[in-house]
């Protein structure tokens, strides 16, 4: 199976080539396009190639030994994912079932998954200038996820950015505490707040791992 999201290198290089190889035109477009960087999609878009000649030549091109598929990081295939233009809606579970499957086998099937609720994309929040440490969660006080999400996006520079690193933050927690929360999908029409300790606590670490940033007293709110 070829992956729209895999990144592919040149095992062998033109000069290594037998002078007897001989392969048709879109083979050879995709050979030399091959670069360990950009994804099968980003390769038969920019040929202009239908998806099944696309795959049909990625898979001779394997098969003859002359590329390899590339082994990618976490954040790596996140962004890999992005960039193959796999933009629909999915669930936290569906993604994070994608993010974690390896190369060559067969995708979850999307009848075992719960459909994901369409919604209107998040409308940024006032940005505090001047970032405060992060408030611990008390009675009164719980993390809001929508303010957190509106923060990194603002932090992206833009929507699609701040999408990918929504979702390089959550892959790094634990689906069992968002599980135990309710939480399946990043996509909301209301608010949801965290009043799990040991979630928000998981969310703020990774936020500050994955993103360096510490997250401002802006993203928690007052509850009754």
């Amino acid at each position: 199976m070829i992956l729209p999201q895999a990144i592919y290198r040149r095992a062998k290089e033109p000069s290594a080539l037998p002078k007897e190889q001989r392969l048709i035109a879109l083979d050879w477009a995709c050979y030399f396009a091959v670069n360990g960087t950009h994804t099968v999609a980003e390769i038969g878009k920019q040929l202009r190639a239908e998806t099944a000649a696309r795959d049909e030549s990625f898979d001779r091109l394997m098969t003859l030994g002359l590329i390899v598929e590339q082994e990618l990081d976490a954040a790596e295939y996140v962004r890999a994912l992005a960039a193959s233009g796999d933009h629909e809606e999915k669930t936290l579970r569906e993604f994070l079932a994608g993010a974690v499957q390896p190369p060559h086998t067969m995708p979850i099937p999307r009848a075992t998954l719960r459909a994901a609720r369409p919604a209107p994309p998040f409308t940024p929040l006032a940005f505090p200038q001047q970032p405060k440490e992060n408030r611990p969660m008390s009675g009164s006080r719980q993390l809001s996820l929508r303010a957190l999400m509106n923060l990194i996006e603002k932090q992206a520079g833009s929507r699609e950015a701040g999408q990918l690193d929504i979702y390089r933050v959550f892959v790094r927690v634990d689906t069992l505490l968002l599980k135990k929360s309710g939480i399946e999908t990043l996509r909301f029409t209301e608010d949801r707040l965290v009043s799990d300790p040991e979630l928000e606590k998981a969310i703020v670490k990774s936020v500050k791992k994955t993103l360096g940033l510490d997250c401002p007293e802006s993203v928690w709110v007052e509850v009754a």
